[in-house]
């Protein structure tokens, strides 16, 4: 997402797509596409689109096409620029805290909102580890629910942490359901991959 030495401020956003609120600000405010993933081969899973906003200042938009999860990635080279913009797209969107994010799934929950929490929670990270982020996906990856365990492994193809390539290779190894299996070695091939 953002480059080496950037500060980068993630806003998960509460609304299922956040597409619609994000581009009417970008058009209001003016910005300019200077990337997306529209013609690249994962746009069949994800949606990225990035604004520069200013020199070395950029706004982000990453949505995962099959949970509707999305978040907001503010980056640059300016600190303060970077926690400005952040601060104001936040009054707009109102999104999800830290620790809104963190709150642990509970029992009531479906199994689609259990995925979209996880998925919320990779797309919450930023590139450098997160244990508490990825303990809970760790723990969920351990689920007695097949379902949950593959929505663990599919929140690894968010981050590019080596210790998500150790949780898929145990999935892809021991997990007891085939299809949790079969998904978490298709996603273990996809890193060496790329």
């Amino acid at each position: 997402m953002a480059e080496i030495g950037y500060t980068e401020i993630h806003l998960p956003l509460r609304k299922l797509p956040g597409w619609g609120s994000v581009d009417a600000i970008t058009r209001s405010a003016g910005w300019h596409v200077v990337d997306s993933n529209a013609e690249r081969g994962d746009a069949n899973y994800k949606k990225t689109v990035t604004w520069g906003v200013a020199a070395e200042l950029w706004v982000m938009y990453v949505e995962d096409l099959i949970t509707q999860v999305s978040v907001v990635i503010v980056f640059g080279a300016d600190q303060a620029a970077v926690e400005t913009l952040a601060h104001r797209i936040s009054a707009l969107l109102t999104p999800y805290s830290r620790q809104d994010v963190l709150a642990a799934a509970n029992e009531d929950m479906s199994k689609a909102e259990t995925a979209r929490h996880l998925v919320r929670l990779a797309l919450s990270a930023s590139k450098e580890f997160d244990g508490e982020i990825f303990e809970k996906l760790r723990t969920a990856s351990e689920d007695r629910d097949p379902e949950i365990r593959n929505a663990a492994a599919w929140a690894t193809v968010y981050l590019a942490w080596p210790e998500c390539e150790a949780l898929l290779r145990r999935l892809a190894e021991n997990d007891p359901d085939e299809r949790v299996r079969a998904g978490s070695g298709v996603l273990l091939e996809s890193l060496k991959d790329g």
